[in-house]
């Protein structure tokens, strides 16, 4: 896992020096070449490998022992790398330019999503834990509790939230217990934001998909109107 990772960073790396290299360096002539082709085939082949995990995921409804979002991962900055090899930082045509710039929202739209959606997931998780620890902790010293604090009827504890303890005098042992309530409802809070924040960004996939559609429609035609016109390195 930590090798596929590593591999995924280096490959993000190496998109974004390609990317940076549009401004130092063109050639007109190496994406009609063989070449260049050759690139540009080898890279929509790997984009189209990308779209495994996609279709394994929300057509068959199969997740798998491993972990196919790395590979989806592995496979669509590798080709996207090769597309953009392949325009050789050369964009003359409206096409080629739009191709391009649909190459860049994808890497950058998936890789920005899937990095905040891991974060926003993990502390989800971690909250809903602690969430779970303390709760568990409150429950099984509710006598304890109520002694504290001097209540006879269990109901009352749901009257025992920080927004209506302003105002009271409480002994010291009670005030102990409040805090933990006090730690106990920041956390439910705390979880309703991540879950919130975690339809967010699923939401910002479905802009990752549009984006992965509207770039399979660019390659089609870019494919058809290449072999149309004719290929130039072929006798």
């Amino acid at each position: 896992m930590q090798s596929e990772r590593r591999i995924n960073a280096y490959l993000a790396f190496f998109f974004v020096i390609l990317l940076t290299a549009f401004l130092f360096h063109q050639d007109r002539a190496f994406p009609g070449s063989a070449l260049g082709h050759s690139l540009g085939i080898m890279g929509s082949i790997f984009m189209l490998m990308s779209l495994i995990y996609s279709f394994r995921k929300r057509i068959l409804k199969k997740k798998g022992t491993q972990n196919p979002l790395s590979r989806h991962i592995t496979y669509g900055l590798i080709g996207s790398s090769l597309v953009v090899i392949h325009s050789a930082h050369e964009v003359s045509s409206l096409i080629g330019l739009l191709i391009f710039l649909s190459v860049v929202l994808v890497v950058l739209s998936g890789i920005a999503g899937y990095f905040f959606f891991k974060k926003v997931n993990r502390s989800l998780k971690e909250q809903k834990r602690d969430y779970e620890l303390l709760k568990k902790h409150v429950r099984s010293r509710r006598q304890e509790l109520m002694a504290a604090c001097r209540i006879d009827d269990p109901k009352n504890l749901n009257r025992l939230r920080p927004r209506v303890l302003t105002g009271f005098s409480v002994r010291d042992d009670c005030e102990l217990w409040l805090e933990e309530l006090r730690v106990l409802a920041e956390k439910e809070y705390s979880i309703r934001f991540f879950d919130r924040l975690k339809v967010l960004f699923s939401r910002w996939f479905n802009i990752h998909y549009a984006f992965t559609v509207f770039l399979f429609a660019l390659l089609i035609v870019h494919v058809l109107t290449t072999i149309y016109y004719g290929l130039r390195w072929l006798p």
